[in-house]
């Protein structure tokens, strides 16, 4: 109805009224105009009032006045406004999904023509007031900030994220529902995204460029399980729950199968798959590799794990092994660690290693050496992971690792488990020797279901998406830094390379009321942060960490003087 009513909350107190205060006089709107959205303008000390055809901005102190107002520069009513107090913009959305963004103190008075955005439109944009404008082609429902520069505006079928220069870090979308995500990466920093679909075929998409590279239907109409990436080779592994892998060619255009990979019997069927660069491992730096035999290390190496127990591999080129007996039990999960690459007295933050987990919820980690025998890759046994009996009665679900720290979640459980391995052999004089510690969670548990985890070694950090929307970021010490709600199914996150930029899947479902509309289901595939201040935030958590430890030094000093100062007090009396 046009009218703006002030009240004061500071003498609210459990379930008393708020105090009513004044209602604004003097606003340029008309009678019955609605008033259909507000915000705080911070830096001006002011309040942004937005009706369809005007945005007001109301100082409130130290003198109640109008600072300006301006009229709809479009053809299409406003729908949204919202504030960005670090570079003083104001972002306008309106009905048609167009979006206009002006800075505070370069918003001009227009006087309002009936078509005066017919003069205003056909002006070229450098002679506008507004600095970026951009096109979404649908109605928009909501505008808002995640962090600082980066903001998202929802639509009825989609939610896209965009920084202040508009450049939409949106990747693709697909027609079906989407149950995981995965990036691979090669030592020449090619990488590639697979997404895999709810009906089992896959997609290849650039991260670069957004471009969906190809498409491997399923054929065969079976349940898939895993999908590996082999860069190096341009293969595509397709793992199905019955223990068969499918070989495609990532080169061909649509993806073909090249052949199957079956095994003998049941009991050696395969459960998991994971890739690993030599390159990056400690055969690098073994003296047995400059043999006479000419061992290639700038291919990947595809490893298995079966329901028998058994890690074998698979595709080495010239690298063999023989299976190892790994576990007592079937297999769950087989994945390759991810390294920072630094140089340090922990093994883990300069070589990548493999973990392996079973139904019997033990984590082992294994090594990679070459036999002086017979110059085949052998898998040492390096560390047990045993949990305790309180922790979980269900296997493991989610497993990854940076540097020293493993992350592991159960298929029970809507929060993570951290454990940090620590060199001890400096202490004890005795190689390999490590020590193990737990970093409980800090609450703030998921409130759905935990669907995917990821990390990134640069800046130690841990991801985790659950079906309700919510994103939650930890640090190594399973402490929570942010969240982010996106209000849709998050089925999959991944981070991107060591840069702090991960992608997600988000779930969009539609209920139809026509009983002769299908209901649709369509996934997302987009970026969600591109923010260099992931780099800052990782150095503030060091710098809070640093004064903590400052502060309990300082209160140690303080006590151990009152006590000095005592002693000496009671010697002179």
């Amino acid at each position: 109805m046009g009218r703006v009513l002030l009240y004061n909350t500071q003498p609210l107190q459990f379930t008393s009224q708020p105090l009513f205060v004044s209602e604004l006089a003097n606003l340029p709107f008309q009678s019955m105009e609605p008033i259909i959205h507000i915000c705080h303008v911070k830096t001006h000390r002011a309040i942004g009032l937005l009706s369809n055809r005007y945005f007001v901005l109301w100082q409130y102190t130290p003198s109640e006045n109008l600072l300006i107002k301006f009229c709809n520069p479009y053809q299409y009513d406003f729908i949204r406004c919202h504030y960005n107090s670090k570079f003083d913009y104001i972002i306008f959305a309106f009905i048609d999904g167009f979006i206009l963004i002006y800075e505070i103190n370069q918003m001009k008075h227009i006087r309002r023509y009936h078509y005066h955005w017919k003069i205003i439109t056909d002006l070229e944009n450098k002679t506008l007031q507004h600095l970026y404008q951009y096109n979404t082609n649908e109605e928009i429902f909501q505008i808002d900030v995640i962090h600082e520069n980066l903001f998202y505006y929802r639509t009825l079928k989609h939610i896209i994220l965009f920084k202040l220069n508009l450049d939409t870090i949106l990747f693709s979308i697909t027609k079906v529902k989407v149950k995981s995500l995965k990036l691979f990466t090669d030592m020449q920093r090619i990488a590639r995204i697979t997404a895999l679909a709810e009906d089992n075929s896959s997609i290849l998409i650039s991260p670069v460029s957004g471009c969906c590279l190809n498409y491997v239907s399923n054929i065969a109409k079976k349940p898939i399980k895993q999908i590996l990436h082999d860069i190096s080779r341009s293969n595509i592994y397709s793992l199905q729950f019955d223990g068969e892998i499918v070989l495609y060619r990532a080169d061909n255009n649509p993806c073909v199968a090249e052949y199957k990979i079956r095994t003998k019997s049941e009991q050696y069927a395969i459960t998991c798959m994971t890739l690993i660069n030599p390159m990056r491992t400690q055969l690098f730096n073994i003296n047995t590799m400059q043999t006479s035999v000419e061992k290639s290390l700038d291919k990947q190496v595809v490893f298995f794990g079966h329901a028998n127990g058994y890690i074998s591999l698979f595709q080495g080129d010239s690298l063999i092994m023989e299976p190892i007996l790994a576990h007592k039990t079937s297999i769950l999960c087989l994945e390759t660690s991810l390294t920072s690459m630094e140089m340090s007295n922990i093994l883990f933050t300069n070589c990548e290693i493999l973990l392996s987990s079973s139904t019997d919820r033990t984590i082992y980690l294994w090594n990679l050496t070459i036999s002086k025998l017979d110059e085949s890759i052998q898998l040492i046994h390096m560390l047990t992971i045993e949990q305790e009996k309180n922790i979980s009665f269900e296997s493991i679900k989610y497993l990854s690792m940076i540097d020293n720290f493993i992350v592991a979640n159960y298929s029970d459980q809507n929060y993570l488990h951290i454990w940090q391995l620590l060199n001890i052999s400096i202490r004890t004089s005795i190689q390999n020797q490590w020590g193990i510690v737990e970093h409980p969670t800090k609450g703030s548990h998921h409130h759905g279901q935990v669907q995917a985890i990821t990390a990134t070694p640069k800046l130690k950090l841990f991801a985790s998406s659950d079906s309700e929307g919510c994103i939650k970021i930890w640090d190594n010490t399973n402490s929570l830094l942010r969240e982010l709600y996106l209000d849709r199914s998050l089925c999959a996150i991944e981070f991107l390379l060591q840069n702090g930029r991960f992608t997600v899947i988000e779930s969009d479902s539609s209920q139809s009321d026509n009983e002769n509309s299908p209901s649709s289901n369509t996934d997302r595939l987009s970026t969600i942060s591109d923010d260099s201040n992931w780099f800052d935030l990782a150095e503030d958590v060091k710098d809070i960490l640093r004064m903590k430890k400052y502060e309990i030094r300082h209160e140690k000093r303080k006590q151990l003087n009152t006590i000095t100062t005592e002693i000496n007090e009671q010697s002179l009396s």
